[in-house]
């Protein structure tokens, strides 16, 4: 990869400066051709210009010049080979598609241990790296998530002026940073968009967990698409895949729910009431980390249109490394709860706010709430307006700017 195909992403440098140097792991993580890699070029980089007396080796497995390295003592001689003539203070290790070598986590405990280095991680294969890096490396790494693209970051990689009709380019086809090389033809980007979801489910999911039934996956992602932003249960879906004939246990539903969230191809979303504070079991929401895979499954029709715009806000909160949760007010619901350090905000997400009770709708919830926390209602209605101290944002705005 050339220098000149990689577009900067600063807000995972950000994330990643304060760890640099530190003696910890730092794992790249994320779903399936979200950047990793290529984020894991520009640490290099920045590695090279900022500390110029370090030796900074980079290894991705994937690549030919480094196919001879299959296990962890291969990986480990290799090292101690490129390293042994150096008189640098400090080794910057970083390994892509680190999931090629067998034993990896062993190769990489030793390097972690060593003074002399500091270990980077990423791999192809999502769940293996956030679903294990607490057990193999217990307190000795920090995970570094790469979301797909920020509207503000898809502008950039497609070139495009910030427009509505570049937000509904967006909300259909989301932000995995490849479609950019793309032909932008419906046909083109569906196709990888399905193969995108192809992977995730049959080779982070399936193919990991031997499991036997791939199209229960796929009923459930159907379902989850669905149902957007809508409080569901373990039950809820397994009373649906009974209507379709197929027989599965809340418990093998919950475990099936597990392995899509810990392959990023969605994200739960909890609820709780906010008066107590108390998180409720057995129910929770579920938003795609990528509205293009969303897309794949369910299609863009008019009457999803709430369902996308509440995705495409979660998201944004998410990347910008919101904590977010849904709450309960008696029987109301604020869409998200989130919380960042300190900080704390209320948000409603809504397609349009064309009427007063739609206005008492959106608005009310947040009004009702004690407290000073700023609270955003955030809808695609081309005039917005303040209310009562409560903020009204475009969606194309918040997509850009954040909160």
């Amino acid at each position: 990869m050339s220098q000149e195909t990689v577009i900067a992403r600063p807000r995972y440098i950000e994330k990643i400066r304060p760890y640099i140097g530190k003696k910890l792991i730092k794992a790249i993580i994320g779903q399936r051709r979200t950047g990793k890699s290529y984020f894991l070029l520009q640490v290099a980089q920045l590695l090279r210009e900022e500390y110029p007396d370090w030796l900074v080796l980079h290894i991705d497995l994937e690549r030919i010049e480094w196919r001879h390295l299959r296990t962890a003592d291969d990986l480990i001689e290799e090292v101690k080979i490129r390293t042994k003539t150096s008189s640098a203070p400090k080794v910057a290790l970083l390994l892509d598609e680190i999931q090629e070598i067998e034993g990896f986590e062993i190769a990489v405990r030793g390097f972690a241990a060593d003074d002399t280095f500091d270990v980077y991680i990423s791999g192809s294969n999502a769940e293996m790296l956030s679903g294990e890096i607490a057990t193999l490396f217990a307190g000795r790494a920090v995970n570094i998530e790469i979301h797909t693209l920020s509207y503000d970051e898809f502008l950039i990689f497609h070139g495009l002026d910030d427009s509505d009709a570049s937000l509904d380019t967006y909300l259909r086809y989301g932000g995995l940073p490849f479609l950019a090389r793309l032909a932008p033809e419906d046909h083109v980007m569906r196709e990888y968009l399905q193969g995108i979801l192809d992977s995730v489910v049959l080779k982070d999911i399936v193919q990991r967990h031997k499991i036997r039934n791939p199209g229960l996956l796929e009923r459930m992602l159907e379902f989850i698409a669905d149902n957007v932003g809508s409080p569901t249960s373990a039950r809820n879906i397994a009373r649906y895949l009974k209507n379709l004939h197929i027989d599965a246990s809340a418990q093998s539903v919950l475990d099936y729910l597990g392995f899509l969230c810990r392959s990023f191809a969605i994200v739960r979303c909890p609820i709780k009431d906010v008066s107590g504070k108390k998180i409720l079991e057995g129910i929770s929401k579920y938003y795609f980390e990528d509205l293009g895979l969303r897309e794949v499954i369910r299609g863009n029709t008019t009457n999803d249109i709430n369902k996308i715009v509440e995705n495409a806000v979660f998201t944004r909160l998410a990347i910008d490394g919101w904590s977010v949760s849904t709450g309960r007010v008696g029987d109301r619901e604020i869409d998200f709860c989130c919380e960042r350090g300190s900080e704390r905000c209320f948000v409603q997400a809504a397609y349009l706010v064309p009427d007063p009770a739609a206005h008492q709708r959106e608005f009310g919830v947040l009004y009702s709430l004690e407290g000073g926390w700023p609270r955003y209602v955030i809808s695609m209605d081309p005039v917005v307006r303040d209310w009562q101290g409560i903020h009204h944002l475009r969606l194309r705005d918040f997509l850009r700017d954040g909160l």
